[in-house]
């Protein structure tokens, strides 16, 4: 599709709002506000120069759009995204915000959309990354950093636009409506990983998996051993920094060691070639 196209499809999503499988079928476009809390006008709640993400890709611009349609309740960020950011509305005049920050200061490695999750957004982002990439003779690989739990048709959308994937593989199908919220995460996530690795490669395809307390035997090796059959030269990070936070997003707990050693020893054994553990090659 071209970019008037992919407009066009995008508009016909957010008509009756589909972009993610909730499908709550507000209009968007009209401003209404959908269950995960987005409504007509995108909104950052920060942006900054990342240098804590994989270490392929630091150091990275990411822009945190608001609100997300899971409800895991170990995210650090849901007390952020909450809370109110910035409305932005017109994505030339912000990416031209941004591109002058970058001649300003060094270009980062990479720039990545995060949420929330950004793919409500998706619109935003698009028309963003395409008026970054018209205005950045060398502009650096743009990444959408996801939950991935939205419209698989959203991919073809992506086009021109997004260059690689973050993606995050939370949890096995059985666990999935306790540690996400939603009963059919697991085969609409891993169909979107699938059709994004088709796309792109395993060069732009970095598929996380933080390792949650007692859910090491149930959750963290059914998606290892997914991704050593469907994706074994994307990069895998295997992440053991569990924290969840009571309502006032204080620390209330962390992963046991013992756990965290398991979960590593076990992906190390699956023989990936780019086997990253809390973003440092292991």
């Amino acid at each position: 599709m071209n970019r008037d196209e992919i407009l066009k499809c995008l508009m016909r999503h957010t008509a009756q709002c589909d972009l993610c499988p909730r499908a709550c079928g507000v209009n968007r476009n009209n401003g209404e506000t959908g269950a995960c809390g987005a409504s007509g006008k995108p909104c950052v709640y920060q942006h900054f120069v990342h240098l804590g993400e994989e270490v392929s890709i630091v150091p990275a611009f990411i822009v945190n759009l608001a609100h997300c349609n899971l409800n895991c309740p170990h995210c650090p960020e849901r007390f952020r995204w909450a809370s109110a950011g910035i409305s932005v509305g017109d994505p030339a005049q912000y990416a031209a915000a941004m591109a002058r920050y970058f001649k300003k200061r060094e270009m980062p490695e990479s720039i990545e959309w995060i949420g929330g999750e950004p793919s409500l957004e998706i619109r935003f982002v698009v028309e963003t990354s395409w008026a970054l990439k018209d205005l950045i003779d060398d502009c650096p690989p743009i990444y959408l950093n996801t939950n991935g739990y939205f419209n698989p048709d959203l991919i073809d959308c992506m086009d021109g636009a997004i260059d690689g994937f973050v993606f995050d593989l939370k949890s096995c199908r059985d666990c999935a409506r306790d540690l996400c919220g939603a009963h059919d995460y697991w085969d609409i996530v891993t169909r979107n990983i699938l059709n994004a690795y088709s796309r792109t490669g395993a060069e732009y395809m970095i598929i996380r998996h933080l390792v949650v307390p007692g859910h090491v035997e149930c959750c963290t090796r059914t998606v290892i051993d997914w991704c050593r059959k469907f994706t074994p030269d994307a990069t895998i990070n295997v992440m053991t920094t569990y924290k969840s936070f009571d309502e006032n997003g204080n620390c209330a707990g962390s992963l046991d060691p013992g756990e965290a050693e398991t979960a590593c020893n076990y992906a190390r054994q699956a023989g990936f070639e780019n086997l990253m553990v809390n973003g440092e090659y292991a």
